[in-house]
């Protein structure tokens, strides 16, 4: 009888195909907004240096980092960055804002959370037991000054990726937990729906994603993964091959899996 071997699948991780397409399409555009641009090797770089500023921070594969900020390029960033690390992102609406923000509460337990500023973040960050990061208009010219973590930290399919919590919940509702896998299939299907037939386009037509100040939370989430798209056509993330999370292990993966 053969011995039962669990096979590694090395693209579970979401931030793993933001790598695949910086080498394979490093110019191609991936991100814009009103007055900047970013190329996959642009979103890569600074998605490495975010991880590198938040694991100088702390966090660790399984950590939280809180993102209360609207879909920007500065939340893609973060989210990347966030994911290189192994950390579990918390998308969190403006509207859930308390007076002082509660790690147990509004951000799903993050101890670190990153938040445009304004008048309440200054009294919250004098209150608050949690670290509070303002993200102004310069954001991206500071992540540049950050140190880079190139590698990606490999998460198994069914790894928490991001936690949500429903607004205007009360403080003891449960959370929801997405994985990775999920996070990839909602991300082929919304860019899938975007060029309307994403295996006919071509790479070159693509134009970059469009990062607008109106959408937040899961939403932002959803659409930042959609700007991953590969040189022949197909999305990157796409979700052919994958067990599903009852087929894989329920075991951590092995230590000095970081790649």
């Amino acid at each position: 009888m053969r011995p039962l071997v669990w096979k590694r699948i090395d693209v579970s991780n979401l931030a793993t195909a933001l790598v695949d397409m910086a080498q394979r399409q490093p110019q191609g555009l991936a991100m814009q907004d009103e007055k900047t641009v970013l190329t996959y090797a642009d979103l890569d770089d600074l998605s490495a240096r975010a991880a590198g500023g938040l694991r100088a921070h702390g966090v660790r594969p399984g950590g939280r980092v809180a993102l209360r900020l609207p879909c920007s390029l500065a939340f893609a960033v973060l989210y990347f960055g966030a994911l290189r690390t192994g950390a579990v992102a918390v998308p969190v609406y403006p509207r859930t804002r308390t007076p002082t923000v509660d790690p147990c509460h509004e951000a799903c337990g993050a101890r670190l959370v990153f938040t445009a500023p304004d008048k309440t973040t200054s009294q919250e960050m004098r209150k608050s037991d949690t670290t509070l990061i303002p993200v102004g208009p310069d954001f991206l010219d500071q992540v540049t000054f950050w140190p880079r973590h190139t590698g990606v930290v490999h998460r198994w399919d069914h790894d928490p990726a991001i936690a949500v919590r429903a607004p205007d919940t009360p403080s003891g509702a449960q959370e929801a937990l997405l994985s990775h896998r999920m996070l990839r299939t909602a991300a082929l299907t919304a860019r899938t729906l975007i060029d309307n037939t994403a295996s006919h386009v071509d790479p070159a037509q693509v134009p970059p994603f469009s990062a607008s100040g109106t959408t937040h939370g899961l939403n932002a989430v959803i659409l930042i993964g959609a700007c991953l798209l590969t040189p022949g056509g197909h999305a990157a993330v796409s979700d052919s091959g994958f067990p599903d999370a009852a087929d894989c292990p329920a075991a951590p993966p092995p230590s000095g899996s970081a790649r």
